[in-house]
């Protein structure tokens, strides 16, 4: 008969350490989301919005699926640590270990697109912008202290074209006009 309860005795020793290892990782998986979801909204790419619309799509569904495996991982780890003895908790724990790392790399594979993805290239439409100096023609841009820049290419040799950029003070622009072309 003490051998029954001497069994029975490790039965639910080997129980209860399986349900605080379950709890305890529980704990850390809900931790590490929590973590990982503050790191991403803080600190990242601050606009995805710079990049093509498929790499935009594709960091999305990454994230997504990453945080539903993590919360699956948290209710796996959290049934193991409430699972009745013999009611396969190593079992439940062990998923929720693969659901956590199969959700923690696919937040590092969404960072790793996102930060090493190249911007998409964006045309700025062509201004003609008349001032004291003349007539300069081009992309333009509006730079903080107070002047406006012309990007307009300049022919140094039969096939060879640079940019040269015209800074004007903005004080000096008459008239700023959009055009279809620079002729």
């Amino acid at each position: 008969m003490e051998t029954d309860g001497a069994a029975d005795e490790r039965v639910f020793d080997d129980v209860a350490a399986g349900r605080r290892q379950a709890e305890a990782w529980r704990n850390g998986v809900a931790g590490v989301t929590a973590l990982l979801g503050a790191a991403v909204i803080v600190r990242g790419r601050d606009d995805v919005t710079d990049l093509v619309w498929w790499l935009q799509w594709w960091i999305a569904l990454l994230l997504v699926v990453a945080f539903v495996a993590l919360i699956r991982a948290v209710f796996l780890a959290a049934r193991a640590a409430g699972g009745e003895p013999g009611d396969r908790a190593g079992l439940g724990l062990g998923s929720a270990r693969r659901w956590t790392v199969a959700g923690l790399s696919l937040i590092v594979m969404a960072l790793l697109v996102g930060w090493l993805s190249p911007v998409a290239e964006t045309t700025r439409p062509l201004m003609k912008v008349d001032h004291e100096g003349g007539t300069d023609c081009g992309p333009v841009s509006f730079e903080h202290d107070g002047y406006v820049v012309v990007t307009a290419p300049y022919v140094v040799s039969p096939g060879s074209v640079v940019a040269a950029e015209n800074w004007i003070p903005l004080g000096q622009v008459r008239r700023l006009v959009e055009v279809p072309s620079c002729t």
